[in-house]
């Protein structure tokens, strides 16, 4: 083996030994939390630029039942759909006209 592959087999096991320390409670882990952006925003924001979930669905391409499921609770936007509905509500024109094109 070489000097590499003993490097990454010993930070596996370092990993699985914090992670069994974790779980056991012998141990706390720094914990980062992503905005999942509330239900009351993605509802602010598919108000200002559209009156309905269809309306919305035809201007920037995401499902009105998607759009739906947000703004209830039922599933919560991913990375990435949180970054598009940023920019959605930064520049609606814009992203309308790039969806569009």
């Amino acid at each position: 083996m070489s000097g590499a592959d003993n490097d990454f087999g010993d930070g596996l096991l370092e990993g699985l030994r914090e992670a069994v320390a974790w779980k056991r409670g012998e141990i706390v882990l720094d914990v980062v939390e992503i905005d999942p952006m509330p239900v009351e925003r993605i509802r602010a924001i598919r108000r200002k630029v559209a009156r309905s979930t269809k309306e919305f669905e035809r201007r920037f391409g995401i499902p009105a039942a998607t759009v739906t499921n947000w703004e209830q609770g039922r599933r919560k936007p991913d990375p990435a759909a949180r970054l598009l509905l940023k920019l959605i509500e930064a520049d609606p024109a814009g992203v309308e006209r790039i969806a569009a094109a």
